[in-house]
Parts: structure tokens; C-alpha cells; sequence
């Protein structure tokens, strides 16, 4: 370096004015001169120590933060797996739920449909009490208090969605009718049905239970 020249050039001179063999006579002002870059040689080589370990500092601070990056780049990796499995078991969870909704209203509709079965045949036989009681010539009041009841019974069916069905004159289908009769019938196509014998229902435009018919045969 250009400043440790200098200082060793200075020392050197020193020495060899000291030396009484070798004393050499130097003007006060560059004497002066040589003092203040000794100094600022000196003062120099303090920052440069300084910095040095100041670089030296910041060096390891940089190693940490690199180390630091690295745990965080693997704790962001973790957590994204984690988060992705939250992910899928909450998705799982959340299909689990519908499906077990899905399971427990298929359940309870069946329930339903064999409650409502039951009750249909118990309306049914009221409403043929009904028409007996209607072929006697006594009892008014009973009538007309068992009508109620069966008007009731036939109101609350409706409310839970229960209609009857009207299959005079359509066509035979499998999925709602059941074939009890044929006829021959020349006037009106094969399979027509000609007759309701056991009474069919819906539940919800769905078949609840299916209507017994007679239905027509073309003459051979």
C-alpha cells in the first residue's frame, strides 16, 4: 500500500536520524509533514480495521438471514401443505355432509312413503264406511260427523303432498298402473284403460302407489 511505503520510509528516516552516525538534517516543516501522514496513515488504518470488521459483521448477518431465508422458504412449504390438506379435508368433510344429507332425506322419504301407505289404506277403508253409511236411509248425524272425519283425513293427505290419480282413458303404463282386468273393446285402442278399479296416487309427481286397472283388448 502507498500509506505503508510512506510509513515505513518515515520510520526508516527516523531511525537513521537517530542513528549518531547517521544523522541527516531535515527542514521543520517537512518533518511536520511527515508527522501528519503518520497520522492520517494511522488513523486510516483504524477505519480499514473498522470496516473490516464491520464487512466481517455484516457477513455473518447475511449467512443468518440466508439460513433464516431457507427455514422460512420450508416452513412456507409446509404450511402450503398443510393448507392444501386442510383444504382437501375440509372438502371431504363437506362431502361427507351432503352425502349424509342426501342418505337422510332418501330415509326419511321412505319413511315417509310407508307411513302415508299405511295411511291411504286406512283412508280408503273410511271412505268405503262412507259410501255404506250413505246407502242408509237413517243416521244423518253419523254421516255427516264421519264425513268429516274422512274430509280431514283427505285434506291432510293433500297437505303432505298426496294426490290421487285420474288414469281413466290414458294409456297402460307399467310404471304407474297394474294391470288387474282386460276387456275386449273394439272402439278404443289396445291398452287403453277403461277403468280405475283400485285407486292409484302420487306423492309429489312422484308414484306412490300404483292404480289398479282394467284395460282394453282388441278383438281378435
Amino acid at each position: 500500500m502507498v500509506f505503508e511505503d510512506f510509513y515505513d520510509d518515515y520510520f526508516n528516516a527516523r531511525r537513521s536520524l537517530e542513528d549518531p552516525y547517521s544523522k541527516v538534517s531535515i527542514p521543520k516543516e517537512k518533518y511536520k509533514n511527515l508527522m501528519e501522514i503518520a497520522e492520517k496513515y494511522e488513523m486510516l488504518l483504524r477505519k480499514f480495521d473498522q470496516v473490516d470488521a464491520k464487512k466481517t459483521e455484516l457477513h455473518k448477518q447475511l449467512e443468518t438471514l440466508k439460513e433464516d431465508g431457507r427455514q422460512l422458504k420450508d416452513l412456507e412449504e409446509k404450511t402450503e401443505k398443510y393448507l392444501n390438506s386442510l383444504v382437501r379435508v375440509q372438502a371431504d368433510f363437506e362431502n361427507y355432509k351432503k352425502a349424509n344429507y342426501r342418505e337422510n332425506e332418501r330415509y326419511r322419504l321412505r319413511v315417509k312413503e310407508e307411513m302415508l301407505k299405511k295411511l291411504i289404506k286406512h283412508y280408503e277403508d273410511l271412505h268405503r264406511a262412507l259410501k255404506v253409511l250413505d246407502s242408509l236411509k237413517k243416521g244423518e248425524s253419523v254421516k255427516k260427523g264421519f264425513k268429516m272425519i274422512v274430509d280431514n283425513f283427505e285434506k291432510f293427505l293433500e297437505d303432505e303432498g298426496v294426490k290421487p290419480m285420474h288414469s281413466e282413458g290414458e294409456k297402460f303404463d307399467p310404471y304407474k298402473h297394474e294391470c288387474l282386468l282386460v276387456e275386449e273393446n273394439e272402439f278404443l285402442p289396445e291398452n287403453t284403460i277403461l277403468e280405475e278399479i283400485d285407486q292409484g296416487y302420487y306423492l309429489n309427481n312422484k308414484v306412490l302407489k300404483p292404480a289398479g286397472v282394467k284395460i282394453s283388448k282388441s278383438k281378435l
